[in-house]
């Protein structure tokens, strides 16, 4: 963990820590990834450029060889905290790595259920200093609330004490935000992987009301699905991996620069209404160098394993430390590493079909199948005899093996009558797929 004299360092700038700032073109990857990418991305770049920099992209003093990229090698926390509508807990958690010389970008998600039976030290100090109430156990969520003014700080020293690693920065933003942010964008074709009704307009939230299927995400739709959280087999995971999802569905809509242009003024608005941060002017000087390599990075999204409880999300400490290894210091499995589809692979027509009993599982595993690059062509209820493990039919050998990784179990069969004419494979889901 970090020396005294940085705690106290970074406590002397908790000031700046609540302010409003502006994010450098850097940090377009990263506000993607939060609803709020392209965002502020331009802003920061025009501010750079006009008062900051020189204008020349290809000078920087850490560029040695003169080829524009920059020689020095930084390596970046950064938490991002999804507040509710009256800012008081934090819907969604993750932190966001950056290694410049491995050009990859790491997201980690927190349940937001998460189980603290100990207040990290430094937390349980603040709150005694500013005689806050508190209890535990308590919901990871309910750091920041606890916190009052100082939530924020009480959430990154928790997560820092949670997840072993230190926080460099941090952006905060309001879950309103994605509304404006996805309709400033025309809005995102998604799967809705479940029917999602929740009635919450007797304590005057929301509605939410989604059907199942691919439809048009506008901001009114993308705040119900991301704020929806019952009827998920596996709870605050099943949730997670909606809007992990969704950000990657965001992601392609939002990352070229015209998108960004075009929807400035409402971009510009949404930053400074509805985001917080502690990443300064300085802060951009510094990071702008890093830009080609930013959005060249390839980006993983994970999730702290554990098991879903009627009140908690009790994380799996083992698998904790094994995923923190992967995403802090790229200790990664082969098997994880090259989960990516292959060419081949990317040019096979996908059949999805329910075979298990968990609602919406057959969207859901669209949905990651997507995000690794397969084409899901078709999603079905299966008829036929339901089998335990999952069934992976393909028309012929020597195809559809590197899809057995994505679920527990799978068999791979050859049965061209069961796929059909109109697909390649046929993915059949088994009873123990979760």
């Amino acid at each position: 963990m970090r020396s005294d004299r940085t705690v106290r360092s970074r406590r002397k700038k908790k000031t700046r820590r609540r302010s409003s700032g502006v994010l450098g073109r850097f940090f377009k990857v990263f506000i993607i990834l939060i609803f709020l990418l392209g965002v502020v991305a331009w802003v920061g770049d025009m501010i750079y450029t006009n008062f900051l920099g020189s204008g020349d992209e290809n000078s920087s003093e850490n560029d040695v060889d003169g080829d524009g990229v920059p020689d020095e090698k930084l390596e970046l926390n950064v938490a991002v905290l999804g507040v509710d509508k009256d800012a008081t807990r934090t819907d969604v958690m993750f932190v966001v790595h950056f290694d410049s010389q491995l050009k990859k970008i790491s997201m980690l998600s927190v349940p937001r259920d998460t189980k603290v039976t100990q207040i990290a030290p430094k937390v349980k100090k603040i709150y005694d200093e500013d005689d806050r109430y508190y209890q535990v156990p308590t919901k990871m969520n309910a750091i920041h609330a606890y916190g009052g003014d100082k939530g924020v700080e009480c959430t990154i020293l928790q997560l820092e004490d949670f997840l072993g690693v230190d926080i460099d920065r941090y952006v905060k933003f309001n879950m309103e935000a994605v509304v404006e942010v996805v309709d400033a964008f025309g809005g995102v074709d998604f799967y809705v992987p479940m029917d999602m009704y929740w009635d919450m307009r007797d304590t005057g939230d929301i509605l939410i009301d989604l059907k199942e299927g691919m439809q048009h995400i506008d901001g009114e739709k993308a705040l119900q699905l991301l704020r929806f959280r019952h009827d998920y087999a596996l709870q605050d995971i099943g949730r997670i991996q909606t809007q992990q999802d969704f950000i990657h569905a965001l992601f392609e809509k939002v990352s070229s620069t015209e998108n960004i242009v075009k929807n400035l003024p409402s971009i510009i608005k949404t930053v400074f209404k509805y985001i917080e941060t502690d990443i300064g002017l300085g802060d951009i000087a510094k990071y702008l160098k890093y830009v080609d390599t930013a959005v060249e990075s390839d980006i993983s999204m994970e999730t702290i394993p554990g098991v879903g409880e009627p009140v908690y999300y009790i994380p799996d400490e083992e698998g904790k430390k094994k995923v923190v290894d992967t995403v802090f210091y790229n200790k990664t499995s082969e098997n994880e590493d090259t989960k990516k589809a292959s060419y081949k692979g990317k040019t096979l027509r996908i059949e999805l079909s329910n075979g298990g009993n968990t609602k919406g599982l057959a969207g859901i595993k669209k949905n990651m199948l997507e995000r690794y690059g397969y084409n899901i062509t078709g999603i079905s209820t299966f008829n036929g005899e339901k089998q335990g493990s999952t069934r992976v039919v393909v028309k012929e050998t020597g195809v559809g093996e590197e899809l057995l990784s994505y679920f527990e179990n799978a068999e791979l069969i050859v049965d061209d009558s069961l796929v059909g004419n109109e697909y390649d494979v046929k993915i059949i889901l088994g009873l123990d797929e979760k």
